[in-house]
């Protein structure tokens, strides 16, 4: 099945179905990506946070997972993942050290 959209273009059936699958995630399903953190660091303890948006919409996830194989925490603790939406999870850690620069950075897997 073909449909035409306004711009005169043909789209497949199979074209939007895929895409529905992808904004749609079914259980079992999982998304991968990456997250990167970098601030400055004011006080031991500062908080430093960053939400992760996921690409599918409506899919509500079951867990998050993350690693630090980019960049090993860096005047921080180890990062720490919360708030878990349809929309996307937050990833945070907190500083070890004053005046300097925090970076953490890794791969992400959201499974649904």
């Amino acid at each position: 099945m073909v449909y035409q959209v306004v711009t005169g273009v043909f789209v497949n059936a199979s074209d939007i179905n895929q895409l529905a699958r992808v904004l749609q995630r079914q259980s079992g399903d999982q998304e991968t990506g990456k997250y990167y953190l970098t601030g400055s660091s004011h006080a031991i303890g500062a908080a430093l946070g960053a939400l992760v948006p996921s690409i599918s919409r409506g899919a509500t996830p079951v867990s998050v997972s993350i690693d630090t194989s980019d960049q090993a925490p860096s005047n921080c603790g180890a990062p720490a993942t919360d708030h878990l939406t349809s929309s996307g999870f937050r990833v945070s850690t907190t500083s070890t050290a004053v005046a300097t620069s925090v970076q953490v950075a890794g791969n992400y897997t959201i499974a649904y």
